[in-house]
């Protein structure tokens, strides 16, 4: 049934029909019930679906069981028949908290008259590899005919922030998922701010990869205890997770990545800023943020987030690029 429903309402995406792949991506079980996977039923008909990630959040050194919200559709001969919210009531009936990222607009009106509250959040900012796809990115589509000129334009500008980069001597070296856990568990006991725990059993899921859906991550890290995971995807260069010690490491590390793009297709590279030093360090390097802030909200009955500073927010913690 759901197979049926998959392919009528996403037809060109495959990977949304394939059951092994909704059972890795909300976590469930090789058989059985997925609970991160409400379906709306009638008459033994699929109307509609939404997607419940649970991860465990933690802040102040504590843990909440949590689920990220994602992939909600409706059929469309059902779209005014209160389906979603029906889907939406039952998440948050859950003893959980229910998180979501970059809502659509009519999910934001949705999800905010249910009760979500906004995160302030990290910054993602990205470093056009290839000019032109920021340039047809930023460009208003009646000037389209002369982003040739404007990428041209630019394109030294960013060769000379790459270069710069290339010339410094990486400390980096390569590294197991393992060493890189530590660093993050001592990294997330260090921050009492808001964020998803990535413990082992996230990293195991997150970032060992999936069959060909997922990459694996690539990881390495610095004498000083900075790291980093990416991989590729598509055409993008995701720094999935990062943390550095001092701009000095931040320089070594954009001096070993910088090198990881040169003989691929590799159009943009993209991080996230979780601080005004990162934001800096990112922006000296050429980085420029995106038009719309990243955007996490919540949703929970007793609200322990209220005097949160930020939301840590990295590039795997909810169904991004999945």
């Amino acid at each position: 049934m759901h197979e049926e429903f998959s392919v009528k309402l996403w037809p060109n995406k495959k990977r949304r029909r394939s059951e092994i792949y909704n059972r890795w991506k909300f976590r469930g079980p090789e058989r059985g019930t997925v609970n991160g996977l409400l379906l709306a039923v009638s008459e033994n008909t699929i109307i509609g679906q939404l997607g419940l990630i649970p991860v465990t959040l933690i802040s102040n050194g504590k843990d909440y069981d949590a689920q990220w919200a994602c992939d909600l559709i409706v059929d469309h001969d059902h779209r005014k028949s209160g389906v979603g919210n029906k889907l939406f009531k039952a998440a948050m009936d859950r003893d959980m908290i229910t998180l979501g990222n970059n809502p659509s607009p009519k999910a934001d009106v949705l999800m905010t008259k249910a009760g979500f509250k906004p995160f302030k959040c990290g910054r993602l900012m990205v470093f056009p590899i290839d000019p032109g796809k920021l340039v047809n990115w930023a460009v208003p589509k009646k000037f389209s005919s002369i982003n040739p000129v404007i990428s041209k334009i630019i394109k030294p500008y960013f060769k000379l922030k790459k270069k710069k980069f290339e010339k410094v001597k990486s400390d980096f070296y390569i590294c197991e998922l393992n060493d890189t856990e530590l660093l993050i568990s001592q990294r997330q006991k260090n921050d009492r701010n808001p964020q998803i725990k990535h413990d082992k059993a996230f990293l195991e899921w997150r970032a060992s990869g999936f069959l060909n859906y997922f990459p694996k991550l690539k990881t390495i890290m610095s004498p000083k205890g900075s790291y980093v995971l990416y991989s590729h995807f598509g055409v993008n260069f995701n720094l999935y997770e990062w943390h550095c010690a001092d701009e000095s490491d931040f320089m070594s590390m954009f001096s070993y990545l910088f090198r990881e793009c040169e003989n691929d297709k590799t159009e943009i590279i993209q991080a996230i800023a979780n601080s005004t030093d990162e934001m800096k360090w990112l922006a000296g390097a050429g980085f420029i943020k995106s038009r719309n802030d990243e955007k996490v909200i919540y949703y929970t009955k007793d609200d322990p987030f209220k005097d949160s500073e930020r939301f840590y927010f990295t590039l795997y913690d909810t169904d991004l690029n999945l």
